[in-house]
């Protein structure tokens, strides 16, 4: 039988900072999930919708991003050259008899 718990704040033991989550943390689907302050992730994030402001990330997997991009750094990128080199090399086409 599930139990249902209400509060409106969850601290540590001692009252004087966050709990710990020693076997993770799940939000139900097409629930928010809203962190006031820092969120700090280790390990591995799966995301289905990510909005966030001034964030600094690793890798996150998600199916969806809200935001322009302009903030984003260290992408790897192919310049047009690049690519056309590339799609003559890799392209079967050009070498069919």
């Amino acid at each position: 039988m599930a139990s249902q718990v209400r509060v409106d704040q969850i601290t540590n033991l001692n009252g004087d900072g966050a709990p710990e989550l020693v076997y993770g943390a799940t939000v139900p689907s097409r629930q928010p999930f809203t962190v006031n302050g820092d969120l700090n992730l280790t390990g591995v994030a799966t995301v289905g919708f990510l909005t966030t402001q001034n964030a600094t990330v690793g890798i996150v997997t998600a199916s969806s991003f809200v935001g322009d991009g302009s903030g984003l750094t260290s992408l790897q990128m192919v310049t047009a050259a690049k690519a056309y080199a590339l799609r003559s090399l890799l392209d079967p086409l050009p070498f069919r008899s």
